[in-house]
């Protein structure tokens, strides 16, 4: 009862704020004009940023390159390889679906989406509907359960295919998205498998299973993926509305009152937390954590409901990271630096870019923005995860990850 109670104070509070400001800030969803900060803030040429993202792309996505991620399998099959580890993850195939809807590269979404489709995505019992987030590259499951990122981005990025290229081909991108939807909503415990999101407070889980269902993930949080949900979802949708609320709840709990970074795992007010079977000390801001400012400035740039929170919040953050000289990329919750060796990378320098969006302080602004706009992307063995984030993040600052809403071609009842 107090978790609800809790929940129930923020909710109105992040409401009463929403009223008032959705005044001042309109998100892109509802001017269809999306921000591009490297032209506004550091007065780059429309022509320079497109060839910056051209270039990321053939950085990533160029089969057989040193510095490619993208791994064709067959004719009609690819994977985002996470060279380091050695294999394939739902965070990685979910996000290059992203990539690639946005820039326009159908082939290589069908071909990610197929690979994930076949050797990911559990077709058949307790589960249906999830996927199994680490695979081997000959597609055999390393573990059976799921992480919520991968699912939440899967179900957005096949939502834009089906808005931008239709449904009437070899693949319904909108079935798909929404089998996924029914089916991370209708799990009762059994196996020890539950929903993926709290049915009482609407938050994302950490993962569906067992006890990892007590506590969440603040990068997990996609308030604007959930507002999208919500409104082209055939089921749930009053849930889905409360579910972005919720998310940003959480990420304004977790937000740390002096600087401004998020913990890797949370309770769901917020308190960060580390479970029993975790090796390293999940009090901190790194691998996970990283991705809560790209969210942040996200769910700002698209919607704008609760702009004054968000505002404050990548003040703060930005504001650290400048007294930091931008020099680390791995703290403690507190701000004490946890790791001499984790530099400020181009993750770091991507979702701090994204965060600018909520930023007022123009001068703040442009020297995020300067330092993104000079990072190189990531090569060597771990250039993976680091890569698809920044990529993600150039997306953002650019102007170039939008979305694409339902047309009369591309669904009769959304």
């Amino acid at each position: 009862m107090r978790k609800l109670c809790f929940l129930a104070s923020v909710v109105v509070f992040i409401s009463c704020v929403s009223t008032t400001d959705s005044q001042q800030h309109k998100g892109a969803y509802y001017t269809d004009e999306y921000r591009n900060l490297f032209v506004e803030i550091l007065g780059k040429t429309e022509q320079e940023v497109q060839a910056k993202i051209d270039q990321i792309w053939n950085h990533f996505f160029t089969p057989g390159t040193s510095s490619a991620v993208y791994y064709e399998v067959g004719d009609d099959m690819a994977y985002i390889y996470d060279v380091g580890n050695g294999d394939v993850r739902t965070e990685g195939q979910s996000y290059g679906m992203m990539i690639t809807v946005q820039l326009d590269h159908k082939t290589e979404f069908d071909n990610l989406w197929r690979w994930a489709k076949k050797y990911m995505q559990h077709q058949s019992g307790d589960w249906e509907g999830y996927f199994a987030w680490q695979c081997k590259t000959d597609g055999t499951k390393i573990d059976q359960g799921c992480a919520p990122d991968g699912e939440e981005y899967f179900v957005t990025a096949l939502l834009f295919a089906s808005h931008r290229w239709g449904n009437d081909g070899e693949i319904d991108y909108n079935a798909e998205a929404q089998y996924i939807l029914k089916n991370i909503r209708n799990k009762t415990g059994v196996g020890g498998i539950f929903n993926m999101y709290d049915n009482d407070n609407h938050m994302v889980v950490f993962s569906p299973y067992y006890d990892n269902v007590k506590f969440s993930d603040p990068s997990y949080c996609l308030p604007g993926f959930m507002e999208l949900w919500a409104r082209w979802a055939e089921t749930d949708t009053e849930f889905w509305a409360e579910a972005a609320t919720a998310a940003r709840v959480l990420l304004k709990k977790s937000c740390h009152e002096t600087s401004g970074l998020f913990p890797e795992y949370s309770l769901f007010d917020g308190t960060p937390y580390r479970p029993d079977w975790q090796s390293y000390d999940t009090k901190q801001y790194k691998f996970d954590a990283i991705r809560c400012a790209m969210n942040v400035g996200m769910d700002y740039n698209w919607f704008g409901v609760d702009s004054v929170n968000q505002t404050e919040m990548m003040t703060r953050l930005l504001t650290f990271f400048r007294k930091d000289g931008f020099k680390h990329g791995c703290f403690y919750w507190n701000g004490e630096v946890a790791d001499e060796n984790f530099g400020y990378t181009a993750g770091v320098a991507g979702t701090n870019g994204v965060g600018c969006f909520a930023v007022k302080d123009k001068e703040l602004a442009k020297e995020v923005l300067e330092i993104l706009w000079e990072t190189e992307p990531p090569t060597g063995t771990w250039r993976y995860y680091n890569g698809m984030v920044y990529f993600l993040s150039m997306l953002n600052v650019s102007g170039n990850f939008r979305i694409y809403k339902p047309t009369t071609k591309s669904s009769q009842n959304q």
